[in-house]
């Protein structure tokens, strides 16, 4: 039960903190949110060195690799948010999009995509130096579940959709309203 609150949080915190601030009113509770943020960070460290056994000095250089992995991560995930932020307002029902824009989202989410991917690659690259194939093949697996938990708690939290949006309906379709 405890991991699933851990994952839950982390959904909240990365999904609230991937929104547009100035369109959500999310910059309200962005200390709030920052100190979610570094919770749910030592939470995850702490219990990534137990399951990988590392040694102090291992400790040190997997929280130095986290750190910088986990800000880049975020970074990107605020600028993906954004730009599918964008593309759902490029591809409201009733509203032509211009399909310049949708082009340059299209690539720019790829762009991002990418981005993430080199991430995890830079991140295993390093932990080469100082964890064994086994600790670095746990530290995948971990990662993967940590990653499937967090993708389940948003899909399945009522608490994290937004406003006036039912599951299974796009932005601006509701039901229609009798005169």
């Amino acid at each position: 039960m405890r991991a699933f609150w851990f994952a839950v949080s982390m959904a909240a915190a990365t999904t609230l903190t991937a929104q547009n601030p100035a369109d959500s009113g999310v910059a309200a509770d962005s200390g709030r949110l920052a100190l979610l943020r570094k919770e749910i960070i030592v939470r995850y460290l702490a219990r990534a060195h137990e399951v990988l056994g590392l040694t102090p000095d291992q400790a040190v250089k997997f929280d130095s690799t986290q750190a910088r992995a986990w800000e880049q991560r975020r970074q990107l995930l605020v600028e993906r948010q954004q730009i599918n932020m964008a593309m759902r307002d490029q591809m409201r029902p009733g509203m032509p999009a211009n399909p310049d824009s949708v082009s340059k989202l299209l690539e720019s989410r790829r762009l991002v995509t990418e981005s993430l991917f080199r991430v995890d690659d830079q991140e295993d690259r390093e932990m080469t130096a100082y964890l064994n194939p086994v600790q670095r093949a746990q530290y995948q697996e971990f990662r993967q579940h940590f990653r499937e938990r967090i993708a389940e708690a948003v899909r399945n939290r009522p608490g994290l959709m937004r406003p006036g949006i039912r599951p299974g309906l796009r932005p601006g379709v509701g039901r229609r309203r009798r005169p």
